[in-house]
């Protein structure tokens, strides 16, 4: 029960998560999901509206 109750220990944990976060959010590849090919051309305009909906600033 001495390892939790280490605070040295706990800062360094904490100081590394924080490391790994800030690279994760630093070069994450961006996204780009345009692809009309799936459903055809009868699935896309619906498919838009449910992204246009999704991506809506409330």
């Amino acid at each position: 029960m001495k390892f939790f109750e280490n605070k040295k220990i706990w800062k360094k944990i904490v100081i590394m998560l924080l490391m790994v976060l800030l690279f994760q959010f630093g070069f994450a590849t961006p996204v780009r999901a345009d692809d009309t090919d799936y459903g055809g051309i009868l699935l896309s305009p619906i498919m838009s509206l449910v992204v246009a909906l999704g991506d809506r600033d409330c």
